[in-house]
């Protein structure tokens, strides 16, 4: 790998994951929490919601989450390698980057998204930063030993849904009453002090289940090391191992919607089980493979995406800003009353709006305004390593 050069790869993907994600967090920008995980979330919903979830469920739901990990993972090896190659303390410069990523992350939770990844994802960096120099081989091996722990836990936690509980005890207590549905409104679309208690008791959850969450996260960021050591972002899979981590993935994916069809999408079993999790990784890993092939043999393919995956963080607390505001601000009457479909459609002209700013903003500004502050924040206290001069004879 040249250490001095961006890896167009990965640029693409990181564009196609964050334009994609909003596709998953418009419905947790748009509506309650409950909603994201069902659309029987007040009730019997349209056959035109049940269509829509569908759609969000196999193309969207949990892939650019899991694709993102598995990119931040590989981000981990890349930079802790320029950072050996430029003569800085590997080590320092990584934690620096990771502890602010989370004070950024602590304050999108709070202010912004409830749903906030980059808590999680510095929390995961700081534990795994351990294992960067460990052989490819083995970091594969351990992800994957994670991953199936992670499958074990959720599917043991989605099995107690199947005990007979009155339904104000469930886990997932739905559909909502009408008067449980209006607090969680009021309190999303109320004061400043509303908002930010509703986003800190929703995000707080997420961050507290970090002992359960890690091992799905942490494993994902290990593939992404793994594969990054393996020269996988350069080549990808062969094209048979590719197909059948797509037909894998889907078939996982098609399996969790049928069941939840099937039970009129209100059974917690069928909503929890990590089929689509394990999928997600799966298909995340494929997506992966076909975008290293196609920038192996063109790397300026799709520059829209190379560009939005330039400036990925920019963009991601951009989306949270004007969805925020669009949300809880301009027009608060539209939380929880739109339709699932209508939610997609927003989500498409945030996705067309965020592409024409970066296809603007990339070739006459160059790096986000976000990466340019977090950059300047890491490297402020740190400097390289003084070089050693060789020894010579007179």
């Amino acid at each position: 790998m040249d250490l001095s050069k961006r890896i167009a790869s990965m640029d693409l993907l990181r564009g196609l994951a964050i334009l994609g994600i909003l596709f998953m967090n418009i419905v947790a920008f748009s509506a309650p929490e409950p909603a994201y995980m069902s659309p029987a979330w007040q009730g019997e919903p349209s056959m035109a919601d049940k269509l829509a979830y569908s759609f969000q469920f196999m193309l969207a739901n949990s892939r650019f989450y899991s694709l993102f990990c598995l990119l931040f993972g590989a981000g981990l090896v890349m930079f802790w390698q320029r950072a050996e190659f430029k003569g800085f303390d590997a080590n320092a410069l990584t934690k620096t980057r990771l502890h602010w990523l989370m004070l950024f992350g602590a304050v999108h939770l709070s202010l912004l998204f409830f749903g906030d990844i980059l808590v999680s994802y510095a929390i995961c960096g700081l534990i795994i930063l351990g294992k960067v120099n460990w052989e490819s081989d083995k970091l594969l091996r351990r992800g994957i030993i994670y991953i199936a722990i992670s499958a074990t836990i959720f599917s043991l936690i989605a099995s107690m849904d199947l005990i007979d509980v009155p339904k104000e005890e469930r886990m997932l207590p739905i559909p909502l009453s009408l008067d449980d549905a209006n607090a969680l409104i009021n309190q999303a679309t109320g004061s400043v002090l509303d908002m930010i208690w509703y986003n800190v008791k929703h995000g707080g959850v997420l961050v507290l289940a970090m002992p359960l969450m890690f091992w799905v996260l942490g494993g994902i960021m290990l593939l992404g090391m793994g594969l990054m050591k393996s020269d996988f972002f350069d080549n990808g899979l062969s094209n048979k191992r590719e197909f059948s981590l797509f037909a894998l993935g889907f078939c996982l994916s098609g399996v969790q919607l049928a069941m939840m069809w099937q039970t009129d999408f209100l059974s917690g079993f069928a909503l929890m089980m990590p089929l689509n999790a394990v999928a997600a990784i799966l298909l995340a890993v494929a997506v992966a493979s076909r975008g290293a092939k196609l920038c192996k043999n063109n790397p300026n393919i799709l520059m829209p995406l190379q560009y939005a995956g330039r400036m990925a963080f920019s963009l991601y607390i951009f989306q949270s800003l004007t969805m925020t505001l669009l949300f809880r601000w301009i027009r608060p009457d539209l939380f929880g009353q739109l339709a699932r479909i209508e939610m997609l459609g927003v989500a498409l002209v945030m996705t067309l709006a965020q592409l024409f700013i970066a296809i603007w903003w990339q070739p006459r500004i160059g790096q986000g305004p976000l990466e340019k502050m977090w950059r300047h924040l890491i490297y402020r206290n740190h400097q390289p390593k003084p070089a050693v001069e060789a020894l010579v004879s007179e």
